[in-house]
């Protein structure tokens, strides 16, 4: 397909230069492409890196690489998204190489020459100037800061109808890369607490994370006065100057730098205890070269790079977007609209820090009106309120299942009662048939995974119904090593996450486990006694 309508494009002529409006023409569309409509793009600190020479681009180029738009054309290879489409554009990957096989594909052997190349894989440019000269482009594989942006099929995500293009822009990198590390890398549990270093759209986006999550404290180490309160809205309990970090008063397991300064490692890692994990995110020009005491890593420290939160955006963008719907992750908090035309502007907000994330808006987007109410509360609390009404949203309950942290199998022993919830699927009615009361885990080999009442109220095992017992392991659901209890002669096996000390959420999973393509949720509350089970 050739692109023959002209195109806006903010274009960086040369090094430390801002980025001014210009015509533009796209290359022809290729099988394994997407055309988009870009509505929003955002403004991140690796484009600024760019502009100020600290990724080896060419110029004049194009940056941009958090868009969001609507799908205008798509290649003949593309089947995942169609004309109409609402999507956010993320990075690219291979999805042939053994790590992208492996679900990470931020770590993809072709990251840097898909991603900063400033052209196709090979070469080839997407984008031109007015008079045919090619343009650095296909930055991160979208260069959205653009009307129209050529993407791949691989970095090209689905978001639906309700999330307005402005927010959901920040969820193609920032967002990404906060709350990714901390769900996919850091996974702090309920007992964890998290230091994060720097309240910019990655370490805010890391507090909203891990406050979802549970994690039980939170401490933000920041600059700016603004930023600090910002942090406590969203989440921290402490927020505080470098000056004011006391590596003993304020000891955590869990550690996120999103700054790469000497500075900030020695601060994450001082405060970290042992043992304990700790994220490094910041992307800085060159080498970046930084001390780091081996002998504090021999007590069990351990310090790690990430690149994009380890995610796995097909996945872990929609589940974002269920957060916001849920009220969990409050995107507008960070996000200030530019114009399109402002995009110096919105650049030199970033800089300053004047605006947390910045957000090139190409046209208007009737859903900025609506937006969904700020919860107070964690994914624990949402799902206790959701188990309490009896009844709730699908999408809303995988979204939880997938930020709450993971349960070992040897914790679930003893009765639990169980709370079904109600989202149109059958086994909710078959369950409330039978007077579902919860399950029993004896041991690791012997669970009663239906104990129901008899017409006399007392407790029984309906081995009938089950079609026999069931066993416990721990393996892995959704990308997250939990505990699972898998039925005897059922092809179906239910996986759980921790919702407090003594609850569990439950999910069904397993050939036939779906209705309508809903999965069946539940709560399990632990019992401390009621009675014995026939």
């Amino acid at each position: 397909m050739t692109i023959e309508a002209p195109t806006i494009a903010a274009v960086v002529g040369a090094r430390d230069e801002d980025p001014v409006l210009t015509e533009v023409r796209l290359d022809t569309l290729r099988g394994d492409e997407v055309l988009v409509d870009i509505a929003a793009s955002g403004v991140c600190h690796t484009d600024l890196t760019a502009i100020d020479g600290g990724v080896p681009v060419g110029y004049p180029m194009v940056l941009g690489h958090e868009g969001a738009g609507t799908v205008v054309a798509t290649g003949a290879a593309v089947a995942h998204v169609a004309v109409g489409d609402r999507v956010v554009l993320t990075f690219d990957s291979c999805g042939t190489c053994a790590r992208c096989r492996d679900r990470h594909p931020a770590a993809c052997v072709e990251f840097a020459s898909r991603n900063y190349r400033g052209a196709r894989p090979d070469g080839s440019p997407t984008m031109h100037d007015a008079d045919g000269r090619p343009l650095g482009a296909a930055w991160l594989a979208q260069s959205s800061w653009s009307t129209r942006a050529i993407a791949r099929a691989a970095n090209t995500v689905p978001i639906g109808d309700e999330i307005p293009f402005a927010l959901a822009a920040a969820l193609g990198c920032g967002v990404l890369t906060g709350a990714g590390t901390v769900l996919n890398v850091l996974r702090p549990g309920l007992d964890d607490g998290l230091l994060v270093i720097g309240a910019g759209t990655v370490g805010l986006a890391a507090v909203m994370a891990a406050r979802a999550a549970g994690c039980a404290r939170i401490v933000v180490v920041e600059p700016s006065e603004a930023r600090r309160a910002l942090a406590l809205e969203l989440g921290a309990q402490v927020a505080i100057a470098p000056a004011e970090l006391d590596p003993r008063a304020h000891r955590c397991t869990r550690a996120l730098d999103t700054v790469g300064t000497q500075g900030a490692i020695d601060a994450a890692l001082g405060a970290l205890a042992a043992p304990g994990m700790c994220a490094t995110v910041a992307l800085r020009p060159g080498a970046n070269a930084i001390t780091v005491s081996q002998t504090a890593l021999l007590w069990g420290r351990s310090l790690v790079g990430v690149i994009e939160g380890d995610a796995v955006p097909a996945t872990a963008v929609p589940m974002l977007v269920r957060l916001w719907r849920a009220g969990l992750l409050p995107l507008e908090r960070l996000v200030t609209r530019f114009p399109f035309g402002h995009a110096a502007e919105a650049v030199r907000a970033a800089r300053s820090g004047e605006a947390v994330k910045p957000v090139l808006v190409m046209h208007d987007d009737a859903r900025d009106a609506a937006t969904p109410p700020v919860r107070t509360g964690t994914a624990a609390t949402r799902v206790r309120a959701i188990a309490a009404a009896g009844h709730g949203d699908a999408d809303e309950l995988a979204a939880l299942w997938d930020v709450l942290p993971a349960v070992r199998s040897d914790d679930l022993r003893g009765l639990w009662r169980g709370t079904g919830i109600d989202t149109g699927h059958r086994v909710h009615a078959m369950l409330t048939r039978a007077s579902w009361y919860g399950k029993d885990f004896v041991d690791g080999a012997h669970v009663q995974p239906l104990v129901c009442r008899d017409a006399a109220g007392a407790l029984r095992a309906d081995a009938e119904l089950a079609g026999g017992g069931a066993w416990l392991a721990d393996c892995e659901h959704r990308g997250k090593v939990t505990a699972a209890m898998s039925y005897d002669a059922r092809p179906t096996h239910d996986h759980f996450v921790r919702v407090d000390a003594d609850a569990v959420l439950g999910v069904m999973a397993g050939r036939g486990a779906l209705d309508g393509g809903r999965p069946y949720f539940f709560l399990l509350e632990r019992e401390a006694d009621a009675g014995g089970v026939a």
